[in-house]
């Protein structure tokens, strides 16, 4: 039995124009193969589950186990919680109140079960999906203020989104000084996502197999961004023509898309 270890966005879903996007045809005939050769399919996301699954439930599409939050949450295929990672409250309180927040256009908190926004910037891309016909009226993100926030979300991941990369990088040097063995920071373009020391992609994948003892199965993992970064390099993953330059760096191998790489490892 194989396990193979996929990013969401931009990997096996992509966006297209608006907030709608897709799931090519071949990854879901791909990975429907892979399964009924005996072998495990998970996803691997910065997504949380709700946000993550409301993509996923539009297809029919059978999965075996959902990482959300770069690893900070670990999903059965029925959802159900089995290991989260939370933020310490005390250095999230430091932190909300430090540049590192306040230059943010939002600050996104996500919990295993619920995601909570504060909007600080007209230019949030949240605004756009609130306003959408799609999510017009969605209850998967509830707009709230910080102080609500932190009385009602168990956080496992702060996400913010800065003006350009560069701030974003900028950023990320900073907690990798004030937080070190506190937070770690997962970068994607302009966004970064704030989690407990230690939790990543990779660290997710390992605690898995230490559940499940699959510790001496085959893993195979495939991602197309920075955050994707930890898994390729622990699993020598695999990623696509048309990822990062970053995550293209660190692949044993490249493909046209999930559906090749499975293929060509069944």
């Amino acid at each position: 039995m194989k396990i193979a270890v996929s990013d969401f966005d931009g990997t096996l879903y992509f966006h297209e124009q608006g907030l709608q996007g897709s799931i090519p045809v071949e990854n879901l005939e791909a990975v429907k193969k892979w399964r009924e050769q005996g072998n495990i399919f998970c996803f691997c996301s910065g997504r949380d589950m709700r946000s993550l699954m409301d993509e996923v439930h539009r297809y029919d599409f059978a999965y075996d186990y959902v990482l959300c939050n770069n690893g900070a949450t670990i999903f059965d295929e029925n959802l159900n919680l089995i290991k989260e990672f939370p933020l310490s409250k005390t250095a999230l309180t430091k932190v909300l109140h430090s540049d590192i927040a306040k230059k943010s256009w939002h600050l996104l908190f996500s919990a295993s079960d619920k995601m909570s926004v504060v909007i600080q910037h007209q230019e949030s891309p949240i605004l756009t999906y609130f306003q959408s016909p799609k999510y017009k009226n969605q209850n998967i993100i509830k707009e709230t203020t910080i102080q609500e926030a932190l009385n009602e979300v168990n956080t496992v991941q702060l996400s913010c989104e800065y003006d350009d990369d560069n701030s974003a990088k900028k950023i990320l040097e900073q907690i990798k000084m004030q937080y070190a063995g506190i937070f770690s920071a997962h970068r994607n373009m302009n966004y970064l996502d704030i989690c407990s020391y230690n939790v990543s992609k990779a660290n997710g994948i390992k605690e898995l197999l230490q559940i499940k003892n699959w510790q001496n199965n085959e893993v195979l993992t495939i991602g197309d961004s920075q955050n994707d970064i930890p898994m390729l390099r622990a699993y020598k993953g695999f990623s696509l023509y048309s990822a990062t330059d970053e995550a293209k760096s660190y692949a044993q191998k490249l493909y046209n898309s999930v559906a090749e790489m499975l293929l060509d490892n069944l």
